[in-house]
């Protein structure tokens, strides 16, 4: 695992703007049942299997597909996938860093590092997800798609 970690060089990094506070933002990254009720492109719906927020604790992260898929994020679409992984860093309300795979119908990724920045700004809370050590651009894309559709939905929970 650790070669795969060594050449897995492909990085994507999205930033986005919500008219809300970075408290009300963080609380929808780091409480289960708000994450349950956001997280995923539209196309799925999201169960969070396990979540232990803590250095060192694990999360699970089950996506139900539930319609079409207009975005290629990879996997089979008409199958569940999930996602687990260890919290690296939790420091509230800016910073959560943490290891990510896919255990189910995602793509052989191995295990990849994952950091979402709350910043404050005029106006709302601006974060930046970065997807480190994908191992392909193939992956890349695919999970550029996933992550635009994911704080999309994001933005659409935060409105509500």
């Amino acid at each position: 695992m650790e070669l795969a970690a060594e050449i897995a060089s492909e990085t994507v990094r999205v930033t986005r703007h919500y008219k809300v506070s970075r408290d009300k933002v963080y609380e929808a990254w780091t409480n289960a049942e708000a994450l349950g009720q956001w997280f995923g492109p539209r196309s799925h719906k999201c169960s969070v299997d396990a979540f232990d927020l803590r250095e060192g604790g694990r999360y699970r992260i089950r996506m139900i597909p539930i319609g079409a898929d207009d975005t290629d994020c990879g996997g089979d679409s008409e199958k569940d996938s999930v996602c687990a992984g260890t919290f690296v860093q939790v420091q509230p309300p800016k910073k959560l860093v943490m290891t990510f795979t896919w255990i189910e119908n995602g793509g052989e990724i191995g295990e990849t590092l994952l950091s979402v920045e709350l910043l404050e700004v005029d106006n709302g809370t601006e974060v930046t997800l970065t997807h480190e050590r994908l191992p392909n651009e193939e992956m890349r894309k695919a999970h550029a798609g996933g992550w635009q559709g994911t704080l999309e939905c994001l933005d659409q929970y935060l409105s509500e």
